[in-house]
């Protein structure tokens, strides 16, 4: 048998050793694998630190629903109630109610509304005082004249109620008017027509004109006077 020939290796290149070039090859592995953690950490800590997407609308222009507002409920009137009774209080001859008021300044009918109650057969017309109310009177009359002048006011109706307020006025300190110039129509089935027949010297007048009757009642509710006027 011949001798075994021992077959030729390569020699390293460079004069670099096979061991040597294994550990070369590791070394890389264990860069890449590092360089790979660190972009991973990298990335966590970017989403671990940005902020929260904001409230705005999306990104396909429709705005974000608002939660619904809650009403809050209506506070209730410091005013009190009209009284609405069907027969108390009626009377046919004059009354007076007396007040000291302090002036000035002097309190000011601010408006004169009016309305029908056919449940109870009766028309009120309302007073609205700004101030203490004052003192005030009522009687049936039988024309209605302008105070200080004694001119006569032609109204609509064929019985006559006059009010008259002191210390009162109809107008404003710079002498502006409070309520409306002139007769005022009214389509009740008793009250027909109101008007200020005086507004002088602190002393208010508001007459009514009726379609007949003789029945009325007066009273207050807080900063109001009402008239009522039975059919």
């Amino acid at each position: 048998m011949g001798r075994k020939r021992d077959l030729p290796r390569s020699a390293p290149a460079h004069g670099i050793s096979y061991l040597e070039q294994a550990m070369q090859r590791q070394t890389t592995t264990f860069v890449s694998f590092g360089a790979a953690l660190a972009v991973a950490a990298i990335s966590l800590a970017s989403c671990a630190t940005s902020s929260p997407p904001s409230a705005g609308p999306s990104s396909s222009g429709q705005p974000t629903s608002a939660p619904p507002a809650t009403s809050q409920p209506a506070s209730p009137s410091t005013s009190p109630a009209l009284p609405i009774a069907c027969t108390d209080g009626w009377r046919t001859g004059s009354v007076t109610v007396t007040r000291q008021v302090a002036v000035p300044p002097v309190p000011v009918a601010r408006a004169v509304r009016t309305g029908s109650h056919p449940d109870c057969k009766f028309d009120r017309l309302v007073i609205d005082v700004s101030g203490p109310i004052p003192g005030y009177s009522v009687s049936f009359v039988q024309k209605v004249t302008q105070d200080a002048s004694g001119k006569i006011i032609t109204m609509p109706g064929t019985r006559y109620l006059v009010i008259r307020l002191s210390p009162a006025q109809a107008h404003t300190t710079a002498g502006q008017l409070t309520l409306p110039a002139g007769v005022q129509a009214v389509n009740d089935p008793m009250l027909r027509a109101w008007t200020t027949s005086g507004d002088f010297e602190g002393v208010l007048h508001i007459a009514l004109g009726l379609a007949g009757g003789s029945k009325y009642r007066v009273g207050e509710a807080g900063s109001r006077i009402y008239l009522d006027v039975a059919w």
